[in-house]
């Protein structure tokens, strides 16, 4: 019983909705302090850890031991993690971050180790460099040329290849498609001997495959060449949420809640991951459909990603509106994983696209990357123009790089903390997050009790509590977002 009421505090007395009021809602403040049932939620559940959740997984995840950097030039900042690394593996992960062309004195080599945040870029070089000379000087091709080196500027001969993204995926592209350019995926997949993988019509993005790498370089090469066409990589996407089995149900295993009846004011939240299982029919009761971008047989051993997710989203949902009885939401499934354990961008556009399409109004995408895609981010803002409210999980690992999509602004990006206002020990905690909520629930299936941790579970209890308040009054999803913020809201 008592890891089942884990769950049940989550939100109990928290917030209240207005139900169909059709005034403006105003939601009043919590009767009781937030941070007081989060810790509840961050306890840890004791019990036997026999069974790991499937989630979806990625070898490619970051190492944290590897240099990073995260280089702004509007306003001009830097944030870095050095831990005692060579010099050899510092210029490659520096190339990649500032797009600047780097030389170095061949033979120059020492350990690094240098963290900060927020530095002036010229303070953060003399971080970085304390050991070297260096001097940054204009590009003839515009980008800027960092050079260095031990006594002489000339000596920096040698030319530092920018280190490749992990999650780049090598033999594909995915091109932007200017409106009225005269060419079609189709077209562009012949002319580079290559095939269309997918593709977002309505938006002018394709996505194109190849041979090998080789073969989608020349492709890149080939059609940056053209008029009106714009050359992106795409990226995969990894998650890595956990979960263990903590015993067997001793409470309820059902919803006391119950969809309102189906209006044309309803909230439908796109829930972008796997492919959700049956939890029962109180549960299912809330998902008005199931959508796959992705072919392939999905595994049913175990628990996947996108029902632990929905589990979470509803319990915090139920919660929210204790005594109320009702709520005026449903949930669609959209499974851009298939049988795969990562995703990509371009999966993750597609997933939000078919979820608009399907009447979703909110956007929960509980997974992350440390890699930007223009043309995903293109997707997040032409909805988000429209009045969709974007929700995604902040990511896994405790530092302050940005996260993808949660960092772009048209998002809200949860992380996972305390009653105290304090980050999880795993938690992202940069400046772009926007609401902290529990990152730990429990989710009853296959006659277990599951416990799923990490920042995805809190963005999915971001959610859940977003289904509960809504109602016509408040105007649209969008405005939703300061309300989340007026009662989850990092504090500055």
């Amino acid at each position: 019983m008592r890891g089942w009421l884990f769950l049940c505090l989550l939100t109990l007395g928290l917030l209240s909705s207005r139900g169909a009021d059709p005034s403006p809602a105003i939601v009043p403040a919590p009767d009781a302090n937030p941070r007081a049932l989060i810790r509840q939620l961050d306890q840890q559940v004791p019990g036997g850890t026999s069974k790991t959740l499937k989630s979806p997984r990625s070898s490619t995840a970051s190492n944290t031991n590897e240099p990073w950097f995260n280089w702004r030039t509007r306003p001009d900042s830097v944030d870095a993690r050095i831990s005692r690394q060579p010099l050899s593996r510092v210029l490659p992960q520096l190339a990649r971050a500032t797009g600047w062309q780097l030389f170095v004195e061949p033979g120059a080599d020492s350990l690094i180790s240098s963290t900060f945040r927020d530095l002036p870029s010229r303070e953060a070089l003399g971080r970085i460099f304390s050991h070297f000379n260096y001097a940054l000087v204009p590009g003839t091709n515009g980008k800027p040329r960092l050079l260095v080196y031990r006594t002489q500027s000339s000596g920096a001969t040698q030319e530092v290849a920018a280190a490749d993204d992990p999650n780049r995926i090598d033999n594909e592209i995915v091109v932007r498609i200017a409106s009225g350019s005269g060419y079609t995926a189709a077209d562009l997949a012949k002319l580079t001997s290559g095939e269309v993988a997918g593709e977002l019509k309505s938006l002018g993005i394709a996505r194109l495959r190849y041979a090998d790498a080789d073969a989608a370089d020349a492709a890149r090469e080939k059609l940056g060449a053209l008029e009106g066409l714009g050359i992106e990589d795409n990226f995969r996407v990894p998650n890595d949420d956990s979960g263990d089995v903590i015993g067997n149900p001793a409470g309820p295993t059902t919803l006391a809640l119950r969809p309102a009846p189906v209006s044309t004011d309803r909230l439908v939240i796109g829930l972008i991951d796997s492919a959700v299982q049956s939890l029962g029919p109180t549960y299912d009761a809330f998902l008005i459909g199931r959508e796959a971008v992705v072919p392939g047989a999905v595994p049913v051993d175990g628990l996947s990603h996108g029902t632990s997710m929905f589990g979470n989203l509803m319990k915090a949902a139920e919660m929210t509106a204790t005594g109320q009885g009702t709520a005026n939401f449903g949930v669609l499934s959209v499974d851009v994983y298939g049988p795969n354990d990562q995703t990509t961008a371009f999966d993750v556009a597609m997933g939000i696209q078919r979820a608009v399409e399907k009447g979703a109004n909110v956007i929960n995408m509980s997974l992350s990357s440390d890699s930007s895609s223009p043309f995903l981010h293109q997707v997040i803002r032409g909805y988000s123009d429209r009045g969709v409210l974007f929700i995604a999980a902040a990511g896994n690992e405790p530092i302050v790089s940005p996260m993808y999509p949660a960092a772009y602004p048209e998002v809200l990006a949860v992380t996972a903390g305390n009653a105290a206002g304090q980050f999880a020990p795993y938690a992202n905690r940069g400046p772009f997050i926007d609401l902290m909520l529990p990152g730990s629930g429990v989710v009853p299936f296959g006659g277990d009790l599951w416990m799923i941790s990490g920042t995805s579970t809190a963005t999915a209890h971001a959610s859940g509590i977003a289904g509960a308040l809504w109602n016509p009054g408040i105007g649209t999803p969008a405005q939703l977002a300061p309300i989340l913020r007026s009662h989850f809201g990092i504090k500055p």
